[in-house]
């Protein structure tokens, strides 16, 4: 019985190890392409900005919730996950006369601004009831 420890225990270590790797895998970029064709179609945003997920998905918990820019792009490439940069690129210039509560997402684009800052689309956070909701978040952590 002793002999089958080792044999058990490296088997249950190398589990872990897959585990771990498999949650640490997960954080990196979903679509590393997207990141490329951004930062070189508009290399003034990436140099003055941190361009990560954020870019196009509304907050860091859910990154199936977009904002107004990645809801655009999305509606564009129509199909998930698309790698040619090509399509990527001319998607981008497709969408970048678009606009939001931010402003014009050309205009903010050579300013060297992200397109959209304003998130996903649900309350005007200069409005009452957003900064009531934000005193309310903050007094419950």
């Amino acid at each position: 019985m002793n002999s089958q420890f080792p044999v058990r225990s490296s088997a249950a270590s190398l589990a872990i190890g897959a585990l771990v790797l498999a949650s640490l895998c997960a954080r990196v970029e979903a679509r590393p392409q997207y990141k490329k064709v951004f930062d070189s179609t508009y290399p003034n945003v990436a140099k003055s900005n941190k361009v990560n997920c954020n870019l196009c998905h509304a907050g860091e918990d859910n990154k199936k919730k977009r904002n107004h820019y990645g809801n655009a792009l999305a509606k564009e490439l129509k199909n998930p996950n698309v790698k040619n940069e090509k399509t990527i690129k001319e998607a981008l210039k497709a969408i970048e006369d678009g606009d939001c509560r931010t402003g014009k997402w050309k205009e903010r684009l050579d300013e060297g601004k992200v397109p959209c800052a304003c998130g996903d689309g649900g309350h005007d956070p200069s409005s009452y009831i957003a900064r009531q909701l934000a005193r309310e978040r903050s007094q419950d952590r």
